[in-house]
């Protein structure tokens, strides 16, 4: 009797905090361009956000429905990848010198929330909250389908830097090539908490993870880096909130992560700097150059912090 009343009351928190996310306006994710001039914003306002990265200025608004969970550019294209959830508007590719814009087909009705380009821009992998993969090469041809092993949705993905195989996050931690063989499965920590984000350390030796925690249950949220075979490396559980996102810069010399603070780690997982925050951090990225990093949160705030975690302007 106990336990299913645990059950019932993690289903109406977990609901609770869904119903909340769809009602708040969050922005839940940002990216830089490799190229440097132009910095994406998306949430649950019905708009992508552009800015020019120069002057930090507004670019451009393009309409997209409820809610934008990821936004990823191509690596070396004008080309920004959007997933989308709760929205009319489906995951597609946006090709900013044209204007053309291509709907992704395949995908779950419910959305994505993992989009990541492999290391060449040659595939666009999308992982979606019916738990498949989809792959795509540039023009928004589906190549293949990847089963997961449940249908449990994918809160993050990300590609090895050189190779085709990839990692997937979401009530475990899996790695997959690009063919759909499952290489590895992890379960991460003994209690069944939720993984959000993944980052691969551009050396391809080892990634980084970050989970939900379990404030009911009184687990703290997870830092934790693995080996390229899903060796645990170590573990940390600094954070006071969960890890939305994690981003290594170009270097590989530090990792920030996205949570309760902006915090940035050296590639041993010690902790660098800490970066104030009386806001949760959702979105997270670097600039090519590695000096300079953007965040977007749950109070609608874009900062652009220095590569020390310090703030040094919000956008308008």
């Amino acid at each position: 009797m106990i336990k299913v009343l645990i059950v019932c009351l993690t289903l109406i928190v977990s609901q609770t905090y869904a119903q909340d996310t769809m009602i708040r306006q969050i922005l839940w994710t940002a990216d830089w361009s490799p190229n440097g001039k132009y910095i994406a914003i998306g949430g649950n306002l019905d708009t992508l956000q552009l800015y020019q990265s120069k002057n930090l200025q507004h670019y451009k608004s393009i309409p997209m429905g409820n809610t934008i969970t990821c936004v990823k550019w191509h690596p070396t294209q004008n080309v920004l990848a959007v997933g989308t959830q709760m929205s009319k508007d489906k995951v597609c590719l946006l090709f900013l010198d044209t204007g053309k814009k291509i709907e992704l087909t395949g995908i779950s009705t419910d959305g994505a929330r993992g989009i990541d380009w492999n290391f060449n821009g040659e595939y666009l992998a999308v992982a979606d909250n019916d738990g498949q993969i989809a792959i795509f090469d540039v023009n928004g041809h589906l190549v293949s389908k990847i089963n997961h092993e449940n249908t449990k949705g994918i809160t993050g993905i990300d590609w090895h830097p050189t190779k085709n195989i990839f990692i997937t996050v979401g009530d475990k931690i899996r790695i997959f090539d690009i063919e759909g063989t499952l290489l590895k499965t992890i379960m991460h920590r003994k209690e069944a908490t939720l993984l959000l984000s993944v980052a691969w350390h551009p050396s391809g030796s080892f990634f980084a993870t970050g989970d939900y925690g379990d404030d009911q249950e009184g687990y703290q949220s997870l830092l934790q880096f693995w080996t390229a075979n899903g060796d645990l490396i170590m573990t940390n559980d600094t954070s006071k909130g969960e890890y939305r996102n994690l981003r290594w810069n170009h270097k590989g010399t530090k990792l920030a992560t996205a949570s309760d603070a902006l915090r940035l780690w050296d590639a041993k997982g010690n902790l660098i700097a800490d970066g104030a925050s009386d806001d949760y951090l959702w979105g997270l990225s670097w600039n090519k150059k590695g000096h300079r990093i953007v965040t977007s949160s749950i109070r609608q705030e874009v900062i652009i912090w220095d590569d020390n975690a310090k703030r040094k302007q919000k956008l308008d």
